[in-house]
């Protein structure tokens, strides 16, 4: 089954604009077209950092190179909105996978080392992995919260929930023109995003974890990100 269809950004000023009351203006006309891309946009971003639906996570394979430390990232990656590292070994025939851990630190940049299978990264500018690869049979797995996709002229597709992104703007604009029903756009969407959230759950949690494995509940209260299955 496929996904709900998406509609642009044209459409939604357009609909936006004839739930404010400003359909006679069109959908090309009217001083007031930059604010209501604006209204859409920033309910967009606001959205992404609110509620990930699972078909925003992806993973994106880097392929090592011989003593190469720093790589670019993939152009999808968010590097706020990382899950976790998998390092793979393609010639080994083996288990071949690992999670790398998050942290390369003075300690670790302050000598060299013999060139090995890599086990660190570090979000920096690159991605900086450690110690150096010894060639280029490895690949680094990341998942991640991809980014927003380009949302500014008319024929751009919103990335997320159209209905919900036109529900959080309409609530905004309408309180911005100082409609009386503002509020209740805005309890509408209280429930609207509760009830998605709470439908893509699915058995995958997103809980923090520390860098050592422990059979403790101390890798929800740090910094980092693993899935954990809601039978575990």
């Amino acid at each position: 089954m496929s996904l709900p269809t998406k509609r642009n950004l044209g459409a939604l000023r357009q609909e936006l604009r004839d739930r404010l009351g400003f359909a006679s203006l069109g959908s090309q006309s009217g001083p007031n077209a930059s604010i209501m891309d604006s209204f859409l946009r920033s309910a967009q971003e606001f959205l992404y950092w609110e509620y990930t639906p699972r078909e925003m996570i992806e993973t994106a394979s880097i392929a090592s190179n011989d003593a190469q430390t720093a790589y670019t990232w993939p152009d999808t990656v968010h590097l706020d909105r990382i899950i976790t590292v998998v390092g793979e070994d393609t010639t080994s025939s083996t288990p071949n996978r690992w999670k790398m851990q998050e942290g390369i630190d003075y300690t670790h940049d302050n000598y060299a080392t013999p060139k090995t299978l890599p086990t660190r990264y570090e979000v920096r500018s690159n991605f900086d992995v450690w110690p150096q690869p010894d060639g280029n049979q490895y690949r680094f797995h990341i998942e991640h919260v991809k980014r927003l996709g380009a949302f500014s002229v008319d024929g751009d597709f919103v990335t997320l929930d159209s209905d919900m992104v036109l529900h959080l703007a309409i609530a905004n604009a309408k309180a911005h023109y100082r409609h009386e029903d503002a509020p209740v756009y805005g309890q509408q969407l209280e429930r609207y995003l509760r009830n998605l959230k709470g439908a893509g759950l699915g058995n995958k949690r997103f809980v923090r974890r520390t860098g050592k494995e422990r059979d403790s509940f101390d890798h929800h209260f740090y910094n980092h990100t693993r899935h954990v299955h809601a039978d575990d």
